[in-house]
């Protein structure tokens, strides 16, 4: 009894009926074509996972946060996890066909088997190395956002220092106290302006030297 569509299959039944001398030994190389099939499949997914990912690590490296990126970031991660752990028990029951069902598994289909085995193992690898990638390329991108983080903090505190300076000056002048310096000199209101310029002017060519700005 089937249930759904059976298309996926058929190249598994061409392959097996094309070597009839292997097919008449038995069922063993008909679960090798099934194995087979399967372990194609995940290779054909890790190169799609990897195009994909080579396609996120371009929007990644940058000092911008998107939490879009990093959401499918996520997501890759977990389905390269799925990918392996569908890849795990093919490198588990290959051994194991070789070894204890010598009755289904003849002495000259082993070879298939283990080839299978190490298609399989090499997925589980790449998946793994791909899940170290992005976990890297996550670490990097937000190493580098904080960086602009902290360049954007250090602006907006050279710029609130130098603000600063002028605020006290002039709030000092609006205290309403008689006995200011040069209240009520002719040239009081420039001078004191001249000097709250200069004085904003180092301390912007001093942090902007420094880097801050």
């Amino acid at each position: 009894m089937r249930h759904g569509s059976v298309e996926g299959y058929k190249a598994i039944r061409a392959k097996a009926e094309k070597n009839h001398a292997m097919l008449c030994q038995g069922p063993g190389y008909a679960l090798y074509c099934i194995l087979d099939f399967i372990v194609d499949n995940y290779s054909k997914i890790t190169e799609s996972l990897s195009e994909r990912i080579a396609d996120l690590e371009d929007g990644m490296f940058t000092t911008r946060f998107d939490s879009v990126t990093l959401e499918n970031v996520y997501h890759l991660r977990r389905q390269l996890l799925s990918l392996r752990n569908a890849a795990m028990p093919v490198t588990e029951i290959c051994p194991q066909l070789v070894r204890f069902h010598e009755d289904i598994i003849p002495k000259n289909l082993r070879a298939y088997l283990r080839d299978v085995q190490d298609h399989a193992h090499h997925v589980m690898i790449d998946a793994e190395d791909m899940r170290e990638t992005l976990a890297s390329a996550m670490q990097v991108n937000l190493a580098l956002v904080s960086v602009q983080q902290s360049e954007v903090n250090k602006k907006l505190a050279g710029w609130g220092a130098i603000l600063i300076l002028p605020t006290i000056i002039f709030s000092m002048y609006g205290m309403n106290f008689s006995d200011m310096p040069e209240l009520h000199s002719h040239f009081g209101y420039p001078a004191a302006l001249a000097v709250t310029l200069v004085i904003c002017f180092v301390m912007w060519w001093r942090l902007k030297k420094a880097g801050w700005l």
